[in-house]
């Protein structure tokens, strides 16, 4: 497998996806990949740049498509998400299948952290909020596509043959980014779209994109 935006490996994806691949590649533009030891192999590259180079490596007979790519919070991140979602696609065997997680777009801290985007707010505002986030692993939002129908318009322009996606939402996500007196709201949110069967504005994206057997670009 393949993690786009593997990072140092701090998070619990790392150790999980560790124990489960046999070969297990991550990939990410900050150089703190190479401090990643859960990984098989560490690349301190783009995701498009590394599509281009382990398709070259595949066609000269060096190197395998991989059977899964991950991108765990990546999405929001990148400022042309149909060009990551092409990068995985060219990465993968035929059958295989891509797995992205990212806030949805229309929830209100998506909505929030795509205003302060544009605005140029994130920084102070996280500052305030979470300082600890700006000094150690705050990377700059886009959060240009990150609706669930945005999504599926990318994955079918990358030429993915199949894609689910799986609204859900985690109350604990977002209480970190609120002042102690209204972590209440969002469980309050969350009850709300329960009561209310309004699952589209959930907070999370869980995003499975598949290719298609026996289908190479």
């Amino acid at each position: 497998m393949v993690d786009i935006g593997a990072g140092h490996g701090a998070s619990e994806y790392s150790p999980f996806f560790a124990e489960i691949a046999t070969h297990y590649t991550g990939v990410d533009l900050d150089e703190d990949v190479l401090e990643n030891q859960w990984v098989t192999e560490q690349v301190h590259t783009s995701a498009e740049a590394f599509g281009e180079r382990h398709q070259a490596a595949v066609d000269a007979g060096t190197a395998e498509l991989f059977d899964l790519a991950t991108a765990i919070y990546v999405w929001e991140h990148h400022p042309r998400p149909t060009e990551l979602l092409r990068a995985m696609y060219d990465v993968l065997a035929p059958g295989g299948t891509a797995l992205l997680i990212t806030p949805n777009g229309i929830h209100p801290f998506g909505l929030a952290s795509k205003v302060l985007a544009k605005t140029g707010l994130t920084d102070t505002v996280l500052r305030k909020l979470r300082p600890e986030e700006i000094d150690h692993y705050h990377f700059h939002v886009e959060a240009t596509q990150n609706t669930p129908w945005s999504v599926r318009k990318c994955a079918v322009e990358a030429g993915f043959a199949a894609v689910d996606i799986d609204l859900h939402d985690e109350p604990g996500v977002f209480r970190p980014y609120l002042p102690e007196r209204l972590h209440f709201l969002p469980d309050v949110y969350s009850r709300a779209i329960a009561v209310t069967k309004l699952d589209v504005l959930s907070g999370t994206l869980i995003i499975e994109v598949r290719k298609a057997n026996g289908h190479q670009r």
